[in-house]
Formats: structure tokens, sequence, C-alpha cells
């Protein structure tokens, strides 16, 4: 799955072809359960190894992953919340406000009642469908709602995210997914959603609304560091 797809077909450019996009979207899942998913406990399904148990953690993730320039912003606060000593942070974020990734990487995602969300449905069906990752839900007790959901990666998805990192089209995912996964750390979903919305364009966007992009705020406060 995804090796035969051309780098053109995960650009912007390519996103009204829904076959692409679905397959796209299950890319980026699978490196985002890879490098962001904790050691699957004895409790997991058989031939899982790796595992995320909260939805809201992945949009979290999802978000930064699919927008460069909150993603550079949030390296940039870390760097300069008392981290200044790790310059691999100021570096990271010079590498990804560099180029034209900020537009040609950018998946713009709608804002909803608990911030950026897209459903994750089709990239798990498709992951599911090749053995790459299990979706489990556990209910409330009486039934009426979702009370967690855990993303499952399997063995043969690992293995997969390793065979797909080397395909050159698909490296970058697997590298921003790393980086990501360092950025978010072990924070709950709740606490990476609440450091988005402390951004003023993220927090502005209307419900149902695309939330607009921060390339500008970024490289002139990037650019304003550099020159101290």
């Amino acid at each position: 799955m995804g090796a035969a797809i051309s780098e053109q077909a995960f650009s912007q450019g390519a996103a009204g072809d829904q076959q692409i996009a679905h397959r796209r979207d299950a890319v980026r899942l699978l490196f985002i359960l890879d490098r962001a998913g904790k050691p699957a406990s004895r409790g997991a399904p058989d031939g899982c190894v790796k595992v995320i148990d909260a939805e809201m953690r992945i949009q979290a993730i999802d978000f930064w992953l699919r927008n460069p320039d909150y993603l550079a912003h949030e390296l940039l606060d870390q760097y300069e919340a008392g981290r200044k000593a790790d310059g691999s942070l100021l570096k990271a974020a010079v590498e990804v406000m560099s180029g034209d990734e900020p537009d040609l990487r950018r998946m713009s995602m709608l804002r909803y009642l608990f911030g950026a969300y897209e459903a994750l449905d089709d990239a798990m069906a498709t992951l599911s469908l090749h053995g790459l990752a299990i979706l489990k839900r556990k209910y409330k007790a009486d039934g009426s709602a979702i009370a967690q959901s855990s993303f499952f990666l399997t063995e043969e998805g690992a293995a997969k995210a390793l065979q797909l990192s080397a395909v050159a089209p698909l490296k970058w995912y697997a590298d921003r997914a790393s980086l990501v996964a360092k950025v978010a750390g072990d924070r709950l979903g709740s606490t990476l959603k609440k450091r988005q919305y402390e951004i003023a364009q993220y927090h502005s966007a209307r419900h149902g609304r695309v939330i607009q992009p921060i390339k500008d705020q970024v490289t002139a406060r990037l650019a304003e560091m550099q020159s101290k």
C-alpha cells in the first residue's frame, strides 16, 4: 500500500482524487501510530505492538503534521520556554519553515467543538483491511457514548511503516511524524489541544470553518529570533 503513489499524488493539488486522498490519510495515520504510539500492553489484541489510547491525541498530532507552520510555532515555544540548550528545536523550526513546505505540505483542517478534527474512519478502515492497525472502542455503561477509542498498530503495520519510510515520496511523512512525536511527548490529547487553542487563528476559527495558516506570523518570529 502506498509505495506506488507518486509525490505529486501526495501534494495538495491531488486532494480531489478521493482514492489518493484516502491512501495518503492512511499512510499518515500509519506513521503517527508507529512514531507516536506507546508500547501495547498485555491486554492488547494479538499481534499489536503499539497503541494510542485517545482519538483526541491523534487529532492533535495530526494537526501539527498537516500544518507545518503551527508545528514550527510549537517548536519555537518549546525552544524559548527554557529549552534553548536544545538547539535541535530551533534547527527543526528553520527546516520546517524553509522552502515551500508550509504551503505545499499544508492539509487544512476544520474547526469543530473540540478543535481541529477530521474523521479517521476511512484511514483506519484502509489500515485494518490490510492488517496494519486495529481500532477498539469501549462504551459507557449505558451504551450511550464512546468512553475510549484505542488505535493499535500491528506487527505488520510496524513493518509496513519501516518499508514505506524508505520510499522517497513518503519519507517526509515518516520524518515529520517522528518530529511531531518528539514535540508532543507523552502529553495528553487535551493538553496538546489546549496548546493549539492558545493561537488566535485556531481559537477564533468559526465552527465548521477552515483553521487559517500562521505562516507569516511564524516566519516573522523566526527572523526576529535569528537576528538576535
